[in-house]
């Protein structure tokens, strides 16, 4: 079940607004998150990662190497305190259908919100979600038969499969240097299938999130 906390009724007629007489991009994504999350965005105004989580203490490299990316393609945090972004979908599974489900992120006392946001275009960097998986188990995100043959060699000699940490300097950042591809979000087009852009999940990746950004809020979940 679900309840609607508020709504902003206004008709959604364009994905940009007018700002000092300039048209500035708005982007409309969803995220999912626990209630204390926006509990504390509606009490403090703005909501960040101050702190490692589980995925970022468990995979620091990959989150690390993100976030020197985020600071190439869109600048520093606006606040020092800043660590990691925040994450949101841009499009859950495919154009038609770019909302992700309103479930709960877990079952448990605390129930969960489901936010509908926008965010200008220049604060958010878009991945490929299945490519960004591939970076989290430390692969090579696209074809490097040169680099493959090298990764095999190694695992050859040592007898067994190796962790991304556990090769040599020259092949470790020759896979990171593959990752490049989750920011090219025609990379499976080209690579695989003219059809991967109708059934491709991407992700978006922000410093903060402010109040007045949040468009609509839904609790669901526990008890709502």
């Amino acid at each position: 079940m679900e309840r609607s906390i508020f709504r902003i009724c206004k008709k959604y007629k364009a994905n940009s607004v007018k700002n000092d007489n300039k048209e500035t991009a708005i982007m409309r994504l969803w995220t999912i998150q626990p209630e204390s999350f926006y509990q504390t965005l509606r009490e403090r105004g703005i909501i960040y990662c101050d702190r490692e989580g589980y995925w970022c203490k468990h995979n620091r490299l990959m989150y690390d190497w993100l976030v020197e990316q985020m600071r190439q393609r869109i600048g520093n945090p606006p606040l020092p305190q800043i660590r990691y972004p925040l994450w949101a979908w841009y499009q859950y599974h495919s154009r038609k259908k770019p909302r992700p489900p309103k479930t709960p992120l877990k079952k448990g006392d605390e129930c969960s919100v489901y936010l509908e946001i926008e965010i200008p275009d220049n604060e958010v960097v878009l991945t490929d979600f299945s490519l960004w998986v591939n970076c989290l188990n430390g692969w090579q995100t696209q074809t490097d038969r040169e680099l493959e043959h090298r990764i095999k060699n190694y695992e050859n000699k040592v007898g067994r499969y190796c962790h991304l940490n556990e090769y040599p300097e020259d092949i470790q950042q020759g896979i990171i240097k593959t990752w490049q591809s989750i920011f090219d979000l025609k990379f499976r087009d080209k690579n695989w299938s003219p059809w991967a852009w109708w059934n491709r999940s991407i992700q978006a990746t922000f410093w903060c999130l402010k109040i007045e950004q949040v468009v609509n809020v839904d609790f669901v979940g526990k008890d709502t």
